[in-house]
């Protein structure tokens, strides 16, 4: 009888097979425990796709899901999540390997050990440098003097985490509909309606593979998606017009401080648009946040993001991270 604890994990690929590759050898490295890995691959050129189907072949445990297209990252990770039946669900980009080959076996006794806990956040470091990865830092900047000791956080990174699979299908996966940008920010809320609790886990190490001088192109509509899916979110979850107006605007000084105001306008209209177009079926109560949730996110987040003059000084009138 395998004693070893099993996990399904999602690796989303799109081209770059020599990476995923990378990241694959990693994970079947990893010790104590069984793995099924599932790639979902979003359109990947048929030489790319090639390279990991010969790859495929020789490991039963790795399984690979051409989709022809690119579905988004919600998408593609409920598709690979539902493919398993392992208790645990892994994460990691496919440009990201693990530092250490006991890391899912880390990560998986605090799970063990903390039933309250439904997602583990893996820490990120610049695979060349060793040092913290910034970019994905999704926590409040205040909370970086503690990055190397345990935290209850609201969400976690996309680029590396542990996930309970039940906890993932009692509030029925990622949102499709957002296809890029707060998907993580997304599931986290309903998760901490359900009364879950979220942990960033330092020793629990993910190599990310982005060189020093790398740029994150903000003019590829990334911005864009930043913009239409935080305002969608705050509307799904606060369904208060009104109040949805202040972080619309901070979200139109920041396109226009940064010199990206037709992107920071589409996606204001088209966040409402998005939310108008699904309002009946988000009346759902489950889809609102419970005083207990508000009050975790206050006590875990919004406590250590400032007053309103410091919201606007450091996260509204900044240059967007990575983008020189």
């Amino acid at each position: 009888m395998n004693s070893q604890p099993e996990i399904d994990v999602v690796l989303l690929s799109w081209n770059r097979a020599e990476m995923t590759l990378a990241t694959l050898e990693n994970l079947l490295a990893q010790q104590a425990v069984a793995l099924n890995i599932w790639v979902v691959d979003q359109g990947s050129r048929p030489e790319e796709l090639a390279k990991l189907e010969n790859f495929s072949r020789d490991y039963p445990e790795v399984h690979l899901i051409p989709l022809g297209e690119n579905r988004g990252v919600p998408a593609g990770r409920n598709m690979g999540t539902r493919m398993g039946r392992a208790k645990y669900v892994v994460s990691i980009d496919n440009d990201a390997v693990f530092e250490s080959p006991n890391a899912l076996r880390d990560a998986v006794q605090v799970l063990e050990e903390r039933p309250s806990v439904a997602v583990i956040s893996f820490r990120i470091k610049n695979f060349f440098t060793h040092q913290d990865d910034e970019l994905s830092w999704v926590y409040p900047k205040r909370l970086k003097l503690c990055r190397d000791q345990e935290l209850i956080v609201t969400r976690f990174v996309g680029c590396g985490h542990i996930m309970r699979r039940d906890a993932f299908e009692a509030v029925g996966g990622y949102d499709d509909h957002l296809f890029f940008y707060w998907e993580e920010v997304d599931l986290s809320y309903r998760l901490i309606n359900h009364n879950y609790q979220l942990l960033y886990l330092p020793r629990v190490v993910v190599l990310h593979k982005v060189a020093a001088e790398a740029r994150v192109r903000w003019e590829d509509k990334r911005f864009y998606f930043l913009v239409r899916n935080a305002i969608y979110i705050y509307l799904k979850y606060n369904s208060n017009l009104l109040k949805s107006l202040l972080p619309a605007c901070g979200y139109l000084m920041k396109g226009f401080y940064n010199q990206l105001p037709r992107q920071a306008i589409k996606g204001m209209v088209d966040g409402y648009r998005m939310y108008f177009e699904r309002a009946q079926r988000l009346q759902d109560p489950k889809t609102r946040l419970s005083q207990g949730a508000h009050q975790y996110i206050q006590d875990y987040e919004l406590c250590y993001r400032g007053s309103f003059w410091d919201r606007v000084r450091t996260e509204v009138l900044t240059e967007l991270p990575g983008r020189r």
